[in-house]
């Protein structure tokens, strides 16, 4: 984990495919659910929610369902996080990025508790390297 001074300078991410059919409202639940798992706060950021198709007919069928969170250390809220949902009628799949560490294992189990089946998960940890060491995003 990085110290308290380099936020950013890693991110923590997750990509799992889960089977099923869920209702919207499901979700909006079980978002709640995983990002308090977390142990962040939506900070009373609302989910920006998309409808599939378009009305122009294109995209698919489903739910595109994105909410930033954030994560709260010594009173100063950190907006480098995000979950989303890409919602399709017979599976779905959750996109997880933290700038706080989480374990892969921990959360893949919580995503099973909540929404099911997980088909297929990934996780992985980003962040620049400069001569060989770690960097703030940006450079340095």
């Amino acid at each position: 984990m990085p110290n308290r001074t380099d936020f950013g300078s890693l991110t923590w991410n997750l990509d799992a495919m889960v089977e099923g059919k869920r209702t919207l409202q499901e979700f909006l639940g079980g978002r709640v659910k995983l990002v308090n798992f977390l142990g962040m706060d939506m900070a009373g950021m609302a989910p920006d929610i998309r409808t599939f198709p378009l009305p122009d007919g294109r995209g698919g069928q489903g739910w595109t369902v994105m909410q930033p969170f954030v994560e709260t250390l010594l009173h100063q809220p950190l907006t480098t996080s995000f979950m989303v949902f890409d919602i399709w009628p017979e599976h779905f799949t959750i996109t997880i990025k933290s700038c706080m560490q989480f374990s892969a294992e921990a959360v893949c189990s919580e995503i099973s508790r909540i929404f099911g089946e997980i088909i297929d998960c990934h996780s992985w940890t980003l962040g620049p390297v400069v001569r060989g060491r770690r960097a703030f995003c940006g450079g340095g």
